[in-house]
């Protein structure tokens, strides 16, 4: 993940989580980048979808 696409991630405001064109940098971010705690909940949500 680039610096870009993670201040990106980071920045996103929670009604931009379900934009599509997010959704792979959301995965991306929870498999490699955020807290256990925060990839678990994440990849929970996003499977949801």
């Amino acid at each position: 993940m680039s610096e870009r696409d993670y201040n990106t991630v980071r920045n996103l405001h929670i009604s931009q989580l379900s934009d599509p064109k997010y959704l792979h940098l959301l995965r991306e971010f929870a498999g490699h980048m955020a807290p256990p705690c925060v990839a678990e909940a994440l990849m929970k949500w996003l499977n949801r979808l």
